[in-house]
């Protein structure tokens, strides 16, 4: 019996053996990926470089130009603070570079000042600078340590008074249990004009723990007294029996008016007066 063995048959004109790739070729394939990725950073680094310098110089351009420079300074609200005053507190003047302002430090510095309660600074290019202030209000004098201090509408000490700018104020006297919103009603009252005299006729103003506020005309020598929880009550009262005194022509013989409840007392110099 014949084995046959069985034989591959082959074409030669359709079978082809894979080439594989050359060590050289994934080398070259290799080494022209890094060189191009070292170019696109070089580029990139080379761009940054230009754009860094270009930006540089252009800062440094702006930053010395005559055109940026600060010519005018507005400051609105200022009252008791002076332009100089602001303009010293900001460290700030005409003649410095718009893009050197440093707006945060100089509000900073502005509501520092025992004066300022806000403070709000502004840019407007090329050359302006403004500077909007809302002031603390001062309505009386306060002791404290032997020394004098301006004071606002609650009492709050705002600044020892200096001989600079002096501004004449009632003195307030207060005690330790008084509430603030007894000053604050006062204050309401005396800027309502609802008194028959303003806040600059009266030298010293007292309120006690029980509320009762005691003032101090000086141009007329004549003291008053009321209670500040009815303040708004009492004025009306109060209105009625001065509009009478004056009528009268008695209202400079008058020592002291003592408003209680739905009553008035007045007491005059001259024991013999009704």
């Amino acid at each position: 019996m014949t084995r046959r063995t069985p034989s591959l048959a082959r074409n030669s004109g359709n079978y082809h053996r894979p080439r594989p790739v050359g060590k050289f070729r994934r080398l070259f394939s290799a080494l022209f990926g890094v060189v191009g990725l070292t170019m696109l950073l070089g580029l990139s680094l080379g761009f940054l470089v230009l754009v860094s310098a270009a930006l540089i110089h252009g800062y440094h351009y702006a930053t010395s130009s005559e055109y940026l420079e600060l010519r005018e300074i507005e400051i609105h609200g200022n009252q008791r603070l002076t332009y100089t005053d602001i303009l010293r507190l900001m460290q700030v003047d005409t003649g410095i570079n718009m893009l050197k302002l440093n707006m945060s430090q100089m509000q900073k510095r502005l509501v520092q000042s025992p004066w300022v309660e806000q403070a709000r600074v502004r840019r407007d290019f090329p050359d302006q600078l403004h500077v909007d202030i809302r002031e603390k209000q001062a309505y009386f004098w306060v002791q404290n340590d032997d020394n004098l201090y301006y004071a606002d509408e609650k009492g709050r000490i705002i600044e020892r008074l200096t001989p600079e700018r002096l501004v004449s104020l009632p003195v307030l006297h207060t005690h330790q249990n008084a509430g603030s919103g007894d000053i604050s009603e006062i204050v309401r009252t005396l800027e309502q004009r609802i008194f028959p005299f303003s806040i600059h006729d009266i030298s010293w103003i007292s309120i006690t723990e029980t509320g009762r506020v005691g003032m101090y005309i000086h141009g007329l020598d004549l003291k008053l007294a009321m209670n500040c929880r009815e303040l708004h009550k009492q004025t009306r009262q109060l209105n009625a029996v001065w509009n009478d005194l004056r009528q009268r022509q008695e209202i400079d013989a008058v020592k002291m008016i003592t408003v209680a409840g739905e009553n008035v007392w007045v007491a005059y110099r001259d024991p013999e007066k009704p």
